[in-house]
């Protein structure tokens, strides 16, 4: 068991320990701005919305079916390579960067995302682009590798700052030319 750290600790790092339960006094570490709780054996994290300090967390490779309460503060969040049942509909009005890759994916919830810079999907099982991504005016990278797509909605021009699109490892072959010709970089092989 992991003994409790000065409440008043900025990073706390508890990767690949093996942890299989989170310890009660996570919830007071009220100064957290990362916490790193990737790489254990964790199948539940306890609410999170407290640590409103909390800029990074890191809660992949782990077995989590379904992701704690969170606090708006966060701005990047990974929560890949874990069988997630799905995404919770997620608030975050500061998230920059969202990862959820390889997490068994079929669909993506509603996201109020504002300020989201990149969203990750890669090798999900998701057969479209989420509508969801229509209302992340930011989004600059778009990595949806390893799915199961066909096309790309015509909507995905109307992002104005997109640059990337990744659409490898799927059978999408026309991405809208709208979005070579503005120069945003469009992988499909």
């Amino acid at each position: 068991m992991l003994d409790a750290p000065d409440p008043e600790i900025e990073r706390l790092y508890t990767c690949e320990l093996g942890l299989e339960t989170v310890p009660e006094w996570y919830g007071s570490l009220t100064a957290l701005r990362t916490l790193d709780l990737g790489h254990n054996a964790l199948v539940a994290v306890p609410d999170l919305s407290a640590l409103t300090r909390l800029e990074i967390l890191y809660l992949h490779d782990n077995a989590l079916v379904e992701l704690p309460a969170l606090p708006p503060s966060l701005t990047y969040l990974n929560v890949g390579e874990n069988p997630l049942a799905g995404l919770p509909a997620l608030d975050l009005p500061n998230l920059i960067e969202l990862r959820a890759l390889d997490a068994g994916l079929t669909d993506v919830p509603e996201l109020r995302l504002p300020k989201l810079r990149e969203l990750h999907l890669r090798t999900n099982a998701l057969i479209e682009v989420p509508e969801t991504v229509r209302s992340m005016p930011e989004l600059r990278l778009l990595d949806l590798r390893a799915n199961r797509l066909t096309s790309v909605p015509g909507w995905i021009v109307e992002l104005p700052r997109l640059e990337k699109l990744d659409l490898r490892w799927n059978e999408v072959y026309d991405p809208p030319g709208e979005l070579l010709a503005r120069g945003c970089v469009v992988l499909t092989e």
